[in-house]
């Protein structure tokens, strides 16, 4: 699998390119970082975007929706995907978002949005953010990697060992 990431320099926001391989097909996950690098990587890789994966709707991860749908006449979802050789699951997350959802690609890679980062959760009901991060994500392999919706990639295993 080819990821791509783009980070916005002021909301510290992620937006990734997923691509099966090059040439082939590809997803977006949220669109609230600059799209440049991640347009220039479609080019690069020669893919074909079908989908834009939509974490939660709170402007830092929407924000590029329309110029992305625009392009490519991509399909936006909160749902499972399959498209070419990409296979994604999708994790009811709520807790920062009544919306909130986490992608599981593959088997490989999980992107929680505002759900779970290096280090951090995300805000919201105690409660509810909980649920979500002990009950769903951390019931997944933990070798998986982490692409949260703000700064630096993980896995689930080191935020089992590590996360205050």
């Amino acid at each position: 699998m080819i990821v791509e990431r783009s980070m916005h320099e002021s909301w510290l926001s992620n937006a990734f390119l997923l691509a099966d391989e090059p040439g082939g097909t590809a997803v977006f996950v949220d669109s609230g970082a600059p799209l440049e690098p991640l347009l220039a990587a479609v080019e690069r890789e020669r893919v074909t975007p079908t989908h834009l994966l939509v974490t939660h709707g709170h402007a830092d991860h929407v924000a590029g929706n329309d110029e992305l749908v625009d392009r490519y006449r991509l399909e936006v979802t909160t749902g499972a995907v399959e498209t070419g050789d990409l296979k994604i699951e999708v994790h009811a997350t709520p807790g920062h978002s009544d919306d909130g959802v986490s992608f599981v690609a593959g088997g490989e890679l999980c992107f929680t949005g505002d759900t779970l980062f290096k280090d951090a959760v995300g805000g919201g009901p105690a409660a509810e953010v909980q649920r979500s991060v002990m009950d769903v994500l951390m019931k997944l392999p933990h070798e998986i990697r982490v692409l949260p919706g703000h700064t630096d990639e993980t896995t689930l295993g080191r935020e089992w060992e590590e996360n205050p």
